[in-house]
């Protein structure tokens, strides 16, 4: 076998190895590149992100605390569907106050309802409001919550389709999630190649399949040199 037959060879076998891997790169960097990420992906248009400033007094409100849940790390003053609240931060875990003294009582739909309209900037109108003991995996490995579990959703009917989750113990917003996240994520997911969490550029699919990529373009580089070789000698004969 001559040494262009052998680089065909190669190269025809790693194109069909890592030919579905570089459609699915290529379509999602055009994708990554067109879709409007802060308005669309990250729906900037659609919410308007609550802002609670810490309150002065904030020290009257934790007076009083048992102390067998350790040594408090932070103090977070958060908006919720049940009002201003304080999130407390030990190393055992999360305790939820009111900003005014005393226990933060869990949402009801209700409440959600009325709180997801007060940050929703889009045109939709509300449609559902529905607690989740797990968000729906989209499009075979799209999670929209991840790992979290227990969790009100309410439901805008938008264009897009803008979905609010809420914390289920306190009504603090967790996410917007929306049809152009599900598909960007989807991509993104297939781009790095990790279908559980989106997250490790590190994983061996990725680092394989680079290396393949790698090799079909040093392949098909020395295929275009050798054709250039035969007809620069063609031409050097006539």
């Amino acid at each position: 076998m001559s040494l262009a037959a052998r680089f065909f060879h190669w190269h025809r076998w790693v194109g069909y190895l890592i030919a579905l891997q570089v459609l699915a790169w290529v379509l999602g960097g055009l994708l990554f590149a067109w879709l409007p990420f802060q308005p669309w992906v990250k729906g900037t248009d659609a919410l308007a992100k609550p802002q609670q400033p810490l309150p002065a007094d904030w020290p009257r409100a934790l007076a009083g605390l048992p102390t067998e849940r350790g040594a408090l790390q932070s103090v977070q003053s958060v908006a919720t569907a049940s009002g201003p609240a304080l999130k407390l931060r030990y190393a055992k875990g999360e305790h939820w106050l009111s900003a005014a003294g005393g226990e933060l009582p869990a949402p009801s739909a209700e409440a959600i309802g009325r709180y997801a309209r007060t940050l929703y900037r889009g045109t939709g109108a509300l449609e559902a409001v529905q607690r989740l003991q797990e968000a729906p995996t989209r499009l075979g490995i799209v999670r929209e919550l991840g790992e979290r579990k227990d969790a009100w959703l309410a439901r805008f009917d938008d264009g897009l389709r803008t979905r609010l989750y809420f914390d289920a113990r306190s009504g603090e917003l967790l996410a917007l999630r929306n049809e152009a996240w599900v598909v960007y994520d989807f991509f993104w997911r297939l781009h790095v190649m990790d279908y559980s969490n989106g997250e490790d550029f590190n994983n061996f699919l990725l680092r394989a399949a680079s290396i393949a990529a790698v090799a079909l373009v040093l392949t098909g580089l020395t295929l275009t040199t050798l054709a250039l070789r035969r007809v620069w000698r063609r031409r050097r004969q006539h």
